[in-house]
């Protein structure tokens, strides 16, 4: 089945390209080289890994289905831009990544915005640019969109997101059933029912987040099939337009992660199930939102060891870099530590031990990984290579805490190499905040 909508611009095929085989990766002498140009810590990110994976959704997903980038998963401007140019809209859930979306290259009309709490600032913002659609969490909240919409003279456009029973399908963090996210199933019915007093908003589909960073086919075409059910009961008096699948597809970061098979997904998307939301009408169009999936892989954080020692039997190497670049490898946002994929100087089992890395921070929590096998002749100024960090990594964590600088970010493309963030001293963001700091007397100089 082909979707479309005329709201949507046509989509370029995001795959252009990246079908061959596996991207080939940077090598540890690439990553040596960049560390020594950069310093450490850093972040390093391969655009054709990124390029490969969304070849891998197009595959997948029906002809014509619209991708959204979820910004949050990895904000930088030149990776929402990648994203951008290879055709994907964008998902967000602020005023800040609306400004960055469309600042990146991504136009009103292919942004959607999720988000429990939008305020009456935020709604009027979208409304003002013309985004795409509202993912509307409640009752009040598109009655809130509505008379903000009238009092702009504008029109707006909304999607009901909805919050599926627990029972159906595995989420992490138990989101489905009696949360914050979405609305059950009577109140999407209620809010059709009076559809046409919410104008100047139009009602066109559902939104449904099924998963978040799961790497399990089986969970994907469970809950997929259940949200389907749940669209057809409530299209009996109502055709939709747009069918947003949300996202949740997973991608390895621990060291014994299997990567997501696409190929029960795929099947389910090209099956009887999907071919039936069509009826007697135009067929909607269908939406994604990936991020973690095509980012993640593609994202390295460097750091260097500046001090090992050994107690109490076991060797720690501290590193200069920590869980204020790199959170989610202390377990948040995963809600379970496991092995992490990480390498160090190469060398064979006989020469090798189990290894603590630890952070620079003066906290227990700052633990990157632990029993890690690396070179019994591991020192000082050996780099250490932390992978799949692509997605939530930098600008999910708290960068500020402990007072550390914030890491350069670098983004390879073949033979080229661009500085697409730097290293940001922790003066400069503490005369951001007082007009009393040295360095805010100059902008841009910061004491020695």
């Amino acid at each position: 089945m082909r979707s479309a909508m005329a709201e949507l611009p046509d989509i370029p095929n995001a795959g252009a390209g990246a079908a061959g085989g596996p991207a080939a990766g940077l090598s540890r002498a690439r990553l040596e080289e960049i560390a020594k140009r950069h310093g450490t810590p850093c972040f390093i990110y391969d655009a054709a890994v990124m390029r490969e994976a969304a070849g891998r959704v197009r595959a997948a997903l029906p002809e014509g289905a619209a991708l959204f980038y979820p910004v949050k998963a990895n904000p930088n401007p030149a990776i929402v831009g990648l994203f951008a140019a290879l055709g994907y809209g964008a998902e967000v859930a602020s005023r800040g990544e609306l400004a960055l979306a469309m600042a990146a290259g991504i136009p009103a009309k292919r942004i959607v915005w999720s988000g429990p709490a939008k305020t009456d600032d935020d709604l009027a913002a979208a409304v003002k640019v013309g985004i795409y659609a509202v993912q509307v969490e409640a009752l009040g909240e598109i009655e809130r969109l509505a008379a903000i919409a009238a009092q702009l003279e504008r029109p707006a456009t909304a999607v009901l997101r909805l919050d599926l029973p627990k029972d159906s399908g595995a989420r992490r963090g138990d989101w489905a059933g009696a949360s914050s996210f979405g609305m059950d199933e009577p109140t999407a019915a209620a809010i059709l029912g009076v559809r046409d007093r919410l104008a100047p908003v139009e009602i066109v589909g559902f939104h449904n987040h099924p998963t978040s960073g799961s790497l399990n086919a089986a969970d994907f075409v469970r809950r997929f099939a259940t949200f389907i059910e749940a669209v057809r009961r409530l299209s009996q008096e109502f055709a939709p337009r747009f069918i947003n699948f949300g996202g949740g597809f997973g991608a390895p970061f621990y060291a014994d992660d299997s990567a997501l098979d696409l190929d029960p997904i795929a099947a389910f998307l090209h099956g009887r199930e999907i071919q039936a939301l069509t009826g007697d009408g135009p067929p909607p169009q269908l939406g994604f939102e990936m991020g973690r999936y095509v980012t993640g892989p593609a994202g390295r954080y460097l750091a260097r060891v500046v001090a090992v020692k050994r107690t109490a039997g076991r060797r720690f190497a501290a590193l200069d870099g920590g869980i204020h670049h790199l959170m989610v490898v202390s377990g948040t946002m995963r809600f379970l530590r496991r092995p992490v994929a990480v390498s160090g100087p190469p060398a064979d089992e006989s020469k090798s031990e189990p290894t603590e890395l630890t952070g620079p921070l003066c906290a227990p929590t700052d633990r990157l990984a632990s029993a890690v096998s690396l070179s019994k002749a591991l020192a000082p100024g050996d780099l250490i290579v932390f992978s799949g960090c692509g997605a939530y990594g930098k600008h999910a964590s708290p960068l500020n805490f402990l007072g550390h600088d914030w890491p350069p970010e670098i983004l390879v493309d073949g033979d080229e190499e661009r500085l697409i963030a730097r290293r940001v001293r922790f003066e400069e963001v503490l005369a951001l905040q007082s007009p009393d700091h040295p360095a805010a007397a100059e902008p841009g100089r910061v004491p020695p």
